[in-house]
């Protein structure tokens, strides 16, 4: 018998995953009341009532089914989710920047000392509210200003210099 639940259960997240859904199933099988007996020896079998008695452990165990899921999504799947959470924040940050700054606009492009208040706003935004994760993840201050400075519309004679400069401010507001 132990060699089957070793073969069943070789890896240890399928063991403890079966030892709490075993243990909720018969817990729940102790509280459980059983069916009400009629005296002429007929069964009623509330059906309906147990289901409702059981509506939340059921919500219960598929909300915790569906976290041990995505749990076990690949990496690329993840990595996914976390791009498109940077995305928004550069998307946000970017919006927070233009609103934050004189003369900057939506669609406009940007003079050298407007784009640099504008990325040094954003980032400062971005640092600010994002969790230190995300950021990570972003490529830290430096990345992210790099990411946040690739997306703005600057004029032609703006330059990457404005990255570092910017950075090295946020960096030294920490």
């Amino acid at each position: 018998m132990k060699a089957l639940l070793t073969f069943l259960l070789r890896a240890p997240v399928w063991r403890s995953t079966a030892f709490i859904f075993a243990a909720v199933f018969v817990a729940t099988l102790v509280v459980l009341e059983s069916g009400a007996f009629a005296g002429d020896g007929a069964v009623t079998i509330p059906y309906g009532q147990w289901v409702s008695d059981w509506m939340p452990l059921i919500g219960a165990s598929l909300a915790a089914l569906v976290t041990w899921g995505l749990r076990q999504l690949p990496a690329n799947v993840v990595a996914l989710f976390g791009n498109a959470r940077v995305e928004l924040l550069i998307n946000n940050a970017i919006g927070y920047g233009l609103n934050a700054v004189k003369d900057a606009a939506k669609g406009k492009t940007l003079s050298v000392d407007v784009g640099n208040k504008v990325l040094a706003e954003a980032l400062q935004y971005a640092v600010e509210n994002a969790p230190a994760w995300l950021l990570s993840w972003a490529g830290g201050p430096e990345g992210l200003a790099k990411k946040i400075f690739g997306r703005l519309d600057l004029e032609p004679a703006a330059d990457a210099s404005a990255v570092k400069l910017v950075t090295t401010t946020a960096n030294a507001g920490e």
